[in-house]
């Protein structure tokens, strides 16, 4: 059973829960009444991709794909993170750009996957983002700044802020944690200047999820699937057509807070699942968690082990031998929704006087 859906667990926690919307509410008043002051950044724009729940909403595909669109555009781009669970402290310059400086530990493993992923956008994590901010824009000099998981922090401005809400689980039964998932009450949703719905695909009811939200915003929204698009081998790179799962019999294993989300989006792809092994979110993995991933996925006569490309960059460095492991390569499709994210973003950045015209 869901912890959250424990009802002896809502009553006991519910006066810790009560403590933290108290301790939220007050700090976002702050804020809005300018008594705590927001730093800017001057000649860039800042555009935060956050959400108002723990877990994951599928902020890094997102993020990803924003940076590529932005740069199409003719934006310069930079990525500014905290850098989640990374064994490092201060500013870490991950990629500048041209070629990825911090490995997984000192990065963290979304801001290392990125940088796997992109080329010439520089990726920087630091815990205070007004001071990451400041580097990216003095070395940099970016167009526009990518805050990763910002919409918390609210000590840096930002020009635009962007809350992604994953429509497969909404927002529960509306308790802040430890309650529920969420880490601001829904009514928080009234600062966003764009509602954006992840894995519409795997909603039950979009229509009810989308009022809900209209109770508190009236800003535009967009909705995007998470559409897998190959499978790769994780010791090879070799890349397969989804094609090759056609009816094989597939063991999955992931590290990731949504692993429902990913055993969906293999089901739909007519895949057999013969087992799926979770951990926790984050997990760093070990050569004896392999051992015991390889060993499991034998005995039940498992063809293919698939994981999240996210797990693999997690597991490259511990264990160069995975011949038997693929990752599913996914991306982010947003469907007829382009032309409101476009004039969203155009409200903002129409500033960007040397890039006016490509809007």
């Amino acid at each position: 059973m869901n912890i959250f859906n424990n009802k002896f667990y809502q009553f006991v926690s519910y006066p810790f829960s009560l403590i933290y919307k108290i301790i939220i509410c007050v700090r976002n008043l702050l804020y809005d009444k300018k008594i705590f002051r927001s730093l800017k950044v001057i000649n860039c724009k800042v555009i935060s991709v956050g959400n108002i729940s723990v877990g994951g909403t599928g902020k890094t595909p997102v993020i990803k794909f924003l940076a590529v669109y932005l740069k199409e555009m003719g934006f310069k781009v930079a990525i500014l993170s905290r850098g989640y669970r990374r064994k490092s402290k201060g500013i870490v310059i991950v990629s500048d750009g041209k070629q990825i400086l911090a490995g997984l530990h000192r990065a963290g493993d979304e801001p290392h996957l990125l940088a796997r992923q992109l080329k010439n956008i520089p990726i920087v994590v630091e815990a205070d983002r007004y001071k990451g901010a400041l580097l990216i824009q003095k070395k940099f000099k970016p167009d526009v700044i990518l805050l990763d998981d910002g919409y918390q922090h609210r000590r840096l401005h930002r020009d635009f802020d962007i809350v992604l809400v994953d429509a497969s689980v909404g927002f529960g039964r509306g308790f802040l944690v430890p309650t529920g998932f969420l880490r601001e009450p829904v009514s928080s949703l009234r600062r966003a200047d764009l509602i954006w719905f992840t894995r519409i695909d795997q909603s039950k009811n979009i229509n009810k999820l989308t009022k809900q939200v209209r109770n508190f915003s009236s800003n535009p929204y967009v909705t995007s699937e998470h559409r897998a698009i190959e499978i790769i081998q994780a010791s090879t790179g070799n890349r397969f057509h989804l094609s090759y799962l056609d009816h094989k019999r597939v063991f999955l294993f992931s590290g990731i807070a949504n692993p429902a989300s990913f055993e969906k989006t293999v089901t739909n792809l007519g895949v057999q699942v013969v087992h799926h092994l979770k951990f926790s979110d984050h997990y760093n993995y070990k050569t004896i968690d392999i051992i015991k991933i390889t060993a499991e996925a034998q005995n039940t006569d498992a063809e293919l082990v698939l994981t999240t490309e996210k797990d693999y960059v997690r597991i490259i460095e511990p264990v160069p031998n995975l011949s038997k492991i693929y990752y599913l390569a996914i991306e982010i499709q947003i469907g007829n929704y382009e032309h409101i994210l476009k004039n969203s973003l155009s409200s903002v950045l129409s500033n960007s006087s040397k890039h006016q015209a490509t809007i």
